[in-house]
């Protein structure tokens, strides 16, 4: 993916941070040329040589301070300037790491507490473990940010390591994303019904795994379930519009 080894990091600043200050100017550069359209999130990723994610991490920065608005089948659409409307060059709160950082350094931590899991996971482990998708598989009302049967799952597994610190950083994770306001406006754009089936699916797949006690089967899973929901979180709009439009 274009811009995968691009640091989150500028100078000390997030790069979503950076990156909507610049996509912030360029709709402040065309906004009297007539007939100009915002670029798709593709286009964006292109034209200012960073991933996907980072755009859209700094596209959820701007639909927060009510610069844009994510809309189906329209794509990003530039609202009308607000009066009091935050001046990106004016920020100075780190408000947090965008999803998608988060997200990688899952990845990263979840995938490896799962092969070691794998490897000491006992009977009673397994048994919470599948009590965990019983809950997931019965929250079917329940916002998909709020599950507590997809969260107690992947905390199980953390603790299945029995190794302390990789446990508490991946709660410090979890918390995170849990605190974070940008994970909640994100999570407006998922379609629950159409996503949940493949994560419970996921899940199951994670769980075999540690039954086989195969820590790299448990590490493919685990990787597998979490590039799944990137993939999501990236996608969620432009299967939105495809849904809209059939």
């Amino acid at each position: 993916m274009q811009g995968d080894h691009i640091p989150h990091l500028i100078g000390g600043q997030r790069l979503y941070q950076v990156v909507a200050r610049r996509i912030a100017k360029l709709i402040e550069e065309n906004a009297q040329v007539k007939g100009w359209r915002m670029p798709s999130e593709r286009e964006l990723a292109e034209e200012l040589n960073v991933s996907r994610p980072v755009i859209r991490e700094a596209v959820i920065a701007l639909e927060m301070r009510g610069v844009v608005e994510v809309r189906g089948r329209a794509g990003i659409v530039v609202l009308p300037p607000r009066a009091g409307q935050v001046n990106f060059d004016r920020v100075g709160v780190d408000v947090g790491p965008g999803p998608f950082e988060l997200l990688e350094a899952r990845l990263a931590l979840e995938s490896s507490a799962a092969a070691m899991a794998a490897e000491r996971a006992t009977a009673y482990d397994l048994m919470v473990l599948e009590e965990c998708i019983v809950q997931m598989e019965r929250e079917r009302d329940v916002v998909l940010l709020h599950e507590k049967g997809d969260r107690d799952f992947h905390l199980t597994i953390a603790k299945m390591t029995n190794n302390a610190i990789i446990v508490s950083m991946i709660e410090a994770l979890w918390v995170q994303r849990d605190q974070s306001v940008m994970w909640k406006k994100l999570h407006e754009h998922i379609h629950a019904e159409n996503v949940r089936p493949l994560w419970i699916g996921d899940h199951h797949s994670i769980l075999a795994a540690l039954r086989l006690r195969n820590p790299d089967a448990a590490y493919k899973a685990m990787s597998r379930h979490i590039r799944n929901v990137i993939s999501e979180l990236l996608e969620a709009d432009e299967r939105g519009r495809f849904s809209e439009d059939s």
